[in-house]
């Protein structure tokens, strides 16, 4: 029996290749690029949160995005040259973007995500997996009264599901996390999560990669997939710029490019890049780091640790497949540190920080696709946005059950690959 195809060697595409593997498939990744993990996977916030499942598309999100238009350092930000591309996908966005239709979202990727984070951390306690991963929450840290009341309204709404959450002052603040002492008399208070923890998702991928390869799993590096081959309804391989490549079975885990590849057989997915941007310091000697991950909730930006490196991720910027690294984004990440953490900031090396953007795969009515395509053989794992390292492992969990037939473990209806929106 020829291999099961997964086309995309990323946290998605891993994570589904092995999940197979263990539950004994023959599986063989193609993956474009030279290494597994080095697109969106590669350098973004590392932050595993159920605690933050909303979609991008919340109420109000048009009024955000059309100011961004006219104001270069909006944490949302809308390029003109990107909206012809963006305008039938753009319409179904906002559409979605009503209090019912965001509550709903939210609630669904709630649960995919509690199931991910509990299949990661058991996965990685089983194998022993390292990836500088850090279980102590995330902490929400706020400067206005306002914008904190929104967080709260969100997590009380998920409290009524089971999440946990922490409402804290600038003393509980500093406890938690003492090195913003010396800011935490500009804030208006914080949010704990105790339940979220982060990791270096590009680290997780080689440790997947290699348990997929030990497992009998096959991964092509440099394979680029350049079409999707159909027979009387049916998958029938792949065309590769190594050749066609003969499949009965497909999972298309592309990310952003999925949507290209599944337009050859017919199905149209609506997926979107959001390019985010991130700045990792080499932190070896800096003395105390941050014991938390810490989220600013007003610049819309994360603080995440990883062993002896602190990374600096935030904004949104619907820019097309542009991934080149603007210069004030990055000034602006570094100015999130400086406002936060301003010791730690004053004593990093910025002339040695890694600078890199990516492009998350935004779905329009803000779940990810999960499940059969429109053909026999064909199936999709795509479109968590933000939230692809926080759901992945659950995402290929679920995708496993239905191409193995077998009864999920939560409802994949909300996620159904071939959903109406």
């Amino acid at each position: 029996m020829r291999p099961l195809l997964i086309v995309g060697g990323g946290l998605i595409g891993l994570a589904t290749a092995q999940v197979l593997v263990e539950r004994g498939e023959r599986v063989r990744v193609l993956e474009a690029r030279e290494g597994v993990g080095l697109e969106t996977s590669f350098a973004n916030g590392g932050l595993l949160t159920p605690s933050m499942p909303e979609p991008w598309n919340g109420p109000g999100v048009y009024h955000h995005l059309a100011a961004s238009l006219f104001r270069s350092s909006s944490p949302m930000q809308l390029r003109l040259r990107a909206l012809p591309s963006l305008l039938s996908w753009g319409i179904t966005f906002l559409r979605n973007s009503t209090p019912g239709r965001f509550y709903s979202a939210t609630d669904d990727n709630y649960w995919l995500a509690v199931y991910s984070l509990d299949k990661t951390l058991a996965l990685t306690e089983r194998l022993q997996l390292d990836y500088d991963l850090l279980d102590a929450g995330t902490l929400s840290v706020f400067q206005n009264a306002e914008q904190m009341a929104e967080r709260q309204a969100i997590s009380d709404h998920l409290a009524c599901h089971g999440m946990t959450s922490v409402t804290v002052d600038r003393d509980e603040i500093v406890v938690l996390e003492p090195l913003l002492k010396g800011v935490a008399d500009k804030l208006v208070g914080g949010i704990w999560f105790p339940d979220d923890a982060s990791g270096d998702a590009h680290l997780f991928c080689r440790e997947l990669a290699r348990e997929i390869v030990a497992g009998g799993g096959e991964i092509d590096t440099g394979m680029q997939v350049t079409d999707l081959i159909s027979r009387n309804g049916k998958m029938a391989g792949v065309d590769t710029n190594r050749g066609r490549i003969d499949a009965s079975r497909v999972v298309v885990a592309a990310g952003v490019y999925s949507p290209h590849l599944l337009r050859g057989v017919g199905h149209a997915l609506p997926v979107k890049p959001a390019k985010g941007y991130s700045v990792t310091i080499d932190a070896e000697g800096l003395g105390e780091l941050p014991g938390v991950a810490i989220q600013d909730d007003e610049s819309h930006a994360v603080i995440s640790r990883f062993g002896n490196r602190i990374r600096v991720v935030g904004t949104a910027e619907f820019a097309g497949f542009d991934t080149s690294v603007c210069k004030a984004r990055i000034d602006h990440l570094f100015g999130v540190l400086e406002s936060l953490l301003p010791d730690l900031a004053s004593r990093a090396d910025r002339a040695t920080a890694e600078a890199w953007a990516g492009l998350r795969p935004m779905s329009n009515d803000g779940r990810p696709f999960i499940g059969a395509g429109n053909i026999e053989g064909l199936y999709i794992n795509a479109g968590h946005g933000a939230l692809g390292w926080t759901m992945a492992m659950g995402s290929a969990h679920l995708l496993a059950d239905q191409i193995l037939d077998r009864p999920t473990e939560i409802d994949g209806s909300p996620f159904s690959a071939t959903r109406t929106i």
